[in-house]
């Protein structure tokens, strides 16, 4: 018998059920969305299944509402009329917690179909954060932060199985195997989203070695502001394949469709600044462990390399911060780099009330001093003083600095 780890993204569907006729619960395949809905659903039709009623309901989606409410639609993209049936479902019978249809691709826009302003409520979620696989003892919250409460809370794990942590990545469907099945569920993954999923959203005759190729250069430039031109040029200097100028922009576009990236967006400390405008992202796939797979590095491959573990991690950190910060309702999670490169804050986040966190990420402790400093220098030219300052690294003790920096391992962190 599977037994359900409960996730941060728990209460937030609650939460939504009991304000929206309908729940939109999106994220990439094998997130543990349909596991996660099903906590809270009375009733279920797999779309993508061959059950007479799923077979139906893809020529017929109207007859793929009727069951106990709240009524789990999974993979409703299969099936693109389902949409505009819900939403004429929940306009003529008002009321909460109706529907949650869950999805792991965008379709194509369609002008038929509605945006489903107003009685849809979206959630995204993510892979498993440290705290829910068991990696993170979760003692260190935001709020905790945010009030200074952090005290001295120490590690569970060692720096080596975080490293192996990067790798194996955040499935629930696999989170207790070892490095060598975990890989090879990720190889699986990957080739049954180029072969089956990127021909659907891109066309049968876009060739899947552009967008393998695509992924591999993404990968290479994880945490990294790198522009769709340095991506395509590394595409044409690495593969054999010619891609043209708009090329990374277009199958950029087409990997966020199953939401297999999900960048890092510049920061302003003002609402109205132009700076973000002026920036570009920071590059994330949705787990680090696509990027170490499509790096070809095992934990021992990326303990001999430091920088590259460096670049995994952050994008880690950034990854959980996510979380956290969704549940909490705050603005969101961004990075700051001026426009001339001189000062950068690796991770920033803003609450809903416009105070922020600036975040420097370290694989070890020697950079600490360094990194503390640098938040300090840079936060004092802000417009607007920090709220705290923090510097996360894999593992130790968390504790407060004589300067009032924060030093917070990730494996003590968790929502709240």
């Amino acid at each position: 018998m599977v037994v359900y780890m409960p996730r941060v993204v728990d209460p937030e569907l609650t939460e939504s059920l009991a304000s929206a006729g309908a729940v939109v619960l999106r994220g990439a395949r094998a997130v543990g969305k349909s596991e996660t809905a099903r906590q809270q659903a009375k009733s279920e039709l797999r779309l993508d299944g061959d059950s007479p009623r799923a077979v139906l309901a893809r020529s017929q989606p109207s007859t793929a509402l009727e069951g106990d409410q709240p009524r789990l639609l999974d993979e409703w993209q299969v099936a693109p009329g389902l949409w505009n049936q819900v939403r004429r479902a929940v306009d003529d019978e008002p009321g909460p917690g109706r529907f949650i249809v869950t999805g792991s691709a965008q379709p194509d826009d369609d002008p038929a179909r509605h945006s489903g302003a107003g009685r849809f409520t979206r959630l995204l979620m993510r892979t498993m954060t440290l705290a829910e696989s068991g990696h993170s003892t979760g003692a260190v919250t935001l709020t905790g932060i945010l009030s200074g409460t952090v005290g001295l809370r120490e590690s569970c794990i060692g720096f080596h199985q975080v490293v192996s942590r990067l790798v194996t990545g955040g499935w629930p469907g696999w989170i207790h195997d070892g490095e060598t099945a975990a890989r090879g569920r990720i190889e699986a993954y990957l080739d049954d989203i180029s072969e089956v999923e990127f021909p659907q959203v891109a066309g049968r005759r876009r060739d899947p070695r552009r967008f393998w190729a695509f992924l591999e250069t993404f990968a290479a430039v994880t945490a990294h502001p790198a522009s769709f031109a340095t991506m395509t040029r590394r595409m044409n200097s690495s593969s054999a394949l010619a891609f043209g100028q708009v090329a990374a922009s277009e199958l950029y576009d087409l990997a966020s469709r199953p939401f297999l990236v999900e960048d890092l967006p510049a920061w302003s400390p003002t609402l109205r600044s132009r700076t973000t405008a002026l920036q570009t992202p920071k590059r994330h796939l949705t787990d680090p462990s696509l990027a170490a797979w499509l790096l070809r590095a095992n934990s021992n491959r990326l303990i001999g390399e430091p920088e590259t573990t460096g670049f995994l991690f952050e994008s880690q950190v950034v990854h959980d911060l996510r979380v956290y910060a969704q549940a909490l309702g705050w603005r969101g999670v961004f990075h700051f780099r001026d426009t001339k490169g001189r000062d950068e804050i690796d991770v920033v986040l803003e609450t809903d009330t416009g105070d922020w966190i600036g975040v420097e990420v370290k694989l070890g402790t020697n950079g600490v001093d360094a990194a503390s400093q640098s938040l300090l220098r840079v936060s004092s030219r802000m417009a607007r003083s920090p709220a705290a300052l923090v510097v996360v690294t894999p593992t130790g003790v968390a504790h407060q600095r004589d300067d009032a920096v924060f030093v917070v391992p990730l494996t003590v962190m968790g929502p709240g």
